[in-house]
């Protein structure tokens, strides 16, 4: 009886000194800027290394940051990157004693075409709040989003005349900051192309253009076999190794 009593007793005092503790977390483009709420944020795991056991989850909110900060100014050492709009996601996890986790972000959930995954480790103490910038974890990679032709579309050929069918593709950073020529994020430096699969056999490459549009692109394939068409659009930037990849398929009758 007396060993169950101290025993109670020592689980008692030990839930006691459980503390709640904060750890804001937050995703940033590569190149780039926060992951946001624009995006559809990333999602957020934090789990206990040694056992797998999830202690938060969630997903970041909030906006891209201030662009002077994040992209234009020297960083000095110290200096916060965040404000108080900036995208995080707060994990509260209660703690009794030291617990190392794996942080897990992945994203942008409103593209997830582009979905890329970083996680990193780290020691957790009772009561030791990360807050301020928090954890900052990198993704790398563009987002692509081939707009056309349509998924699955149908088109017409005429005897045996060429098709030319218009390729159009959305480029953006995996935070959805904008590119184009001469930008900020400049697109004149991106290598940008369509590869093209007919029946399943490589037909061509089309390189794309700026379209006059905001992070749009374009080409034009000429065709003149019925059958199945595959198109990759691909995106790489060589001064940072951002890539990005999107497919779209279509059908000639």
């Amino acid at each position: 009886m007396r060993s169950l009593i101290l025993w109670t007793l020592l689980l008692a005092s030990t839930v006691a000194q459980a503390t709640d503790t904060r750890l804001v977390v937050r995703a940033r483009a590569r190149d780039g800027k926060f992951v946001g709420t624009s995006m559809g944020g990333v999602q957020v795991v934090v789990r206990d290394t040694q056992t797998g056991q999830v202690l938060a989850r969630g997903v970041t909110a909030g906006s891209t940051g201030n662009t002077q900060t994040l992209m234009k100014q020297p960083q000095a050492r110290g200096a916060p990157l965040a404000d108080e709009a900036s995208a995080k996601f707060t994990a509260t996890v209660d703690l009794a004693e030291p617990r190392l986790v794996t942080v897990e972000v992945s994203g942008p959930l409103a593209q997830r075409q582009a979905l890329a995954t970083s996680t990193t480790q780290l020691w957790l103490l009772p009561g030791k709040h990360l807050e301020g910038d928090g954890l900052i974890l990198e993704l790398p990679g563009f987002v692509v989003d081939v707009l056309a032709p349509s998924a699955h579309e149908f088109l017409k050929l005429a005897g045996d005349k060429k098709l030319t069918i218009p390729l159009r593709a959305n480029l953006t950073l995996m935070c959805g900051c904008p590119t184009e020529p001469k930008g900020l994020w400049d697109s004149s430096r991106y290598e940008l192309q369509a590869t093209v699969k007919h029946n399943g056999k490589p037909l061509s490459q089309v390189p794309l253009k700026y379209a006059g549009k905001t992070s749009t692109f374009e080409g034009e394939l000429s065709v003149q076999q019925k059958g199945a068409y595959e198109v990759t659009v691909i995106a790489f930037d060589p001064a940072t190794g951002n890539a990005g990849v999107d497919h779209t398929t279509f059908v000639v009758e």
